[in-house]
């Protein structure tokens, strides 16, 4: 008789079964203690169950089963005196730490509502959120927690590019520089601080621009605050005009094409004479052969955008397509001038007319 132990590699099907159960519970797991501030309060040195639920107003018995489920995630440790206490792991979770906002906003019901629907976008090619009935960024400005969490998120993408972005390109050059969807304002306030004589525009839907007048104040020298006029609206209904450069960061992967080309087409009808527009996205590789399959990450994350928003990692030669048809001729690429969860990649344009 063969004996089975802990050590037997599970067969295909427990395998599966395991990252079914143990995936959703995980994430959920993450958002609680991220929610409940379970670092937070571990933060100052271990507890027991019965001060944490004192502290949180919490039922004795359901917290003491989380926590030692949290346990068996490496989020905590539970000593033989019955006192829990945070791990390495765990540390990561605080209220003021990075990786909570991305849990908040992966984890959240305005990502799941859309995932559920993957298979009707796979039928449709909507994306899961417009099979909802309301688009996730509409979602996002009825729920305001989550909105906060996914530009949290987004400004902490924007920074890992943005000292790269004003060596890659000279922002002295414009007086007037509007950033379009441009979030919390992390990359226009960087821009505006190498460029101390340029008046800047932060242009995003009015909930967003209501969260950017807070955080910008904590976040970016009072000079540059001061040199930025806030203005909310939908880039896919009009965007301002006046600007000498418009830019546009992590845009246009949200977007399908009609949605690309509205937008551009905006962009085109705002820009005068002598303007410029800058785009700073990512690119999916250029495929070697007919034959090539799009590999790992990349996948992932192209249908991630596709099923969330309805856009998708285009390859260098679809941005160009797009641009040419809405009237704008690239005067300026600059390929993997910063590293990330792909590198970034930089297209500067023109209106054709010009």
């Amino acid at each position: 008789m063969t004996q089975h132990t802990s050590h037997t590699p599970p067969d295909a099907a427990t395998a599966m079964l395991n990252l079914l159960y143990s995936a959703p519970f995980a994430a959920q797991m993450m958002r609680a203690f991220v929610k409940l501030r379970i670092a937070d309060h571990l933060a100052a040195g271990p507890r027991d169950a019965t001060d944490l639920a004192t502290a949180l107003g919490a039922h004795h018995g359901a917290l003491t089963s989380f926590l030692d489920a949290c346990t068996a995630q490496s989020l905590a440790t539970r000593g033989e005196d019955g006192r829990y206490a945070l791990t390495e792991r765990g540390q990561l979770l605080r209220s003021d730490a990075a990786v909570a906002s991305h849990v908040l906003y992966a984890a959240g019901p305005g990502v799941n509502r859309a995932y559920e629907k993957m298979d009707e976008v796979v039928l449709t090619g909507r994306s899961g959120g417009d099979i909802t009935g309301q688009h996730v960024y509409e979602y996002y400005g009825d729920h305001l927690e989550e909105g906060a969490a996914f530009e949290k998120v987004m400004s902490e993408t924007t920074t890992d590019c943005v000292n790269a972005l004003v060596e890659a390109h000279d922002f002295t050059a414009y007086a007037r520089i509007m950033d379009v969807g441009g979030g919390r304002g992390t990359l226009l306030s960087r821009v505006l601080a190498a460029a101390p004589k340029a008046q800047g525009v932060l242009f995003d839907m009015p909930h967003v621009i209501e969260m950017a007048k807070s955080s910008l104040r904590s976040e970016a020298a009072a000079d540059v605050v001061e040199r930025i006029e806030f203005t909310g609206g939908s880039f896919l209904e009009s965007v301002p005009s006046g600007a000498d450069l418009y830019m546009l960061k992590s845009i246009m992967v949200d977007w399908p094409d009609a949605q690309v080309a509205r937008l551009l087409a905006n962009l085109h009808r705002a820009m005068g004479p002598g303007s410029r527009l800058l785009i700073v996205d990512w690119f999916g590789r250029d495929a070697a052969d007919a034959g090539r399959v799009v590999e790992g990450y990349e996948a992932i994350v192209s249908f991630s955008a596709w099923t969330l928003w309805g856009g998708r990692l285009r390859v260098r030669t679809e941005f160009e397509a797009l641009l040419d048809a809405a009237g704008f001729a690239v005067e300026q690429v600059e390929t993997a001038f910063a590293p990330g969860l792909f590198p970034w990649n930089l297209i500067v344009v023109r209106r054709q007319d010009d």
